[in-house]
C-alpha cells in the first residue's frame, strides 16, 4: 500500500510555510541618513515606531522642539531688550546659547531614541541617554528662574515691570513664554530619565508589519 497518496476523503490542508520573524532592529532601518532635515547626519523616523516606544521618542522629541522654540523667543526677547534696556554684549551670549544648546539638546534626544530603539537594549547607549539628559534638566530649571545676561527666568518679570515703556510687557510676555518652555521641556526630560529603561524592554512594533509567506 501507498502510503504517499493524499486520502481522498476530506478537504486537502496546504503545507504553510511561515518565514522568521525579522529581528526587531530590522524594522528601524539605521543606514538612513535622514536627519536632520536637509543635512542628514543619523536616522530617525517614529512612522517605524508603536506603542509605548512610540510615545517615549515622542516625548523626548517634543522637549528638544520645544527647546528650540526657547531659544527663538529668547532671541526675539534679547533683540527687544539690548535695544531698549540690556547691554548689546547680551546678544552674542543669545547667539552663543544656540549654537551650544541646540545640539545639545539633538545629542541628548538622539541618545534617548538609540536607548529606546536599538535591540538588545544597549546598556552604555541608556545610561549616556540618563546622564545626559539629567544634567540638561538641571541647566534647563536653572535657566527658567536666572535673570542674568541673555537668560530671561521667572525673576527677569521683577525687573521688566520697573520699565514705563509698552515693550516691557511684550517682553514679560516673552519672559513667561521662554519660561514655561524651560519648565515644560524639564518635565517631559525627567519622564524621559524614569521610562527610558522600562522602555528599552519594550517589543518594537512596526507600524507596517511583514506578513508571513504561504
Amino acid at each position: 500500500m501507498d502510503f504517499n497518496v493524499p486520502s481522498a476523503i476530506g478537504p486537502q490542508i496546504p503545507n504553510v510555510v511561515t518565514q522568521p520573524t525579522p529581528s526587531s532592529n530590522s524594522k528601524i532601518n539605521w543606514n538612513d541618513y535622514n536627519f536632520p532635515p536637509c543635512i542628514h547626519i543619523v536616522h530617525f523616523s517614529l512612522a517605524e515606531l508603536q506603542g509605548p516606544v512610540k510615545r517615549f521618542v515622542l516625548c523626548i522629541y517634543l522637549s528638544f522642539l520645544i527647546i528650540i522654540g526657547v531659544l527663538i523667543i529668547n532671541l526675539l526677547s534679547t533683540i527687544i531688550q539690548v535695544s531698549k534696556y540690556t547691554k548689546g554684549i547680551n546678544m552674542f551670549f543669545t547667539f552663543l546659547n544656540i549654537v551650544i544648546f541646540i545640539p545639545v539638546s539633538a545629542f541628548t534626544a538622539y541618545s534617548g531614541y538609540c536607548g529606546a530603539c536599538r535591540r538588545p537594549p544597549e546598556s552604555g547607549t541608556i545610561l549616556r541617554y540618563k546622564i545626559c539628559q539629567g544634567v540638561v534638566c538641571i541647566l534647563w530649571l536653572v535657566f527658567s528662574i536666572i535673570r542674568g545676561g541673555c537668560f530671561n527666568g521667572w525673576t527677569r518679570i521683577t525687573l521688566l515691570k520697573r520699565e514705563k515703556e509698552s515693550a516691557a510687557n511684550f517682553c514679560i510676555f516673552l519672559t513667561v513664554l521662554e519660561s514655561l518652555g524651560y519648565t515644560f521641556s524639564l518635565i517631559l526630560g525627567l519622564i524621559g530619565i524614569i521610562k527610558v529603561s522600562d522602555v528599552s524592554e519594550e517589543p518594537l512594533e512596526s507600524e507596517f508589519p511583514m506578513p508571513a509567506k504561504i
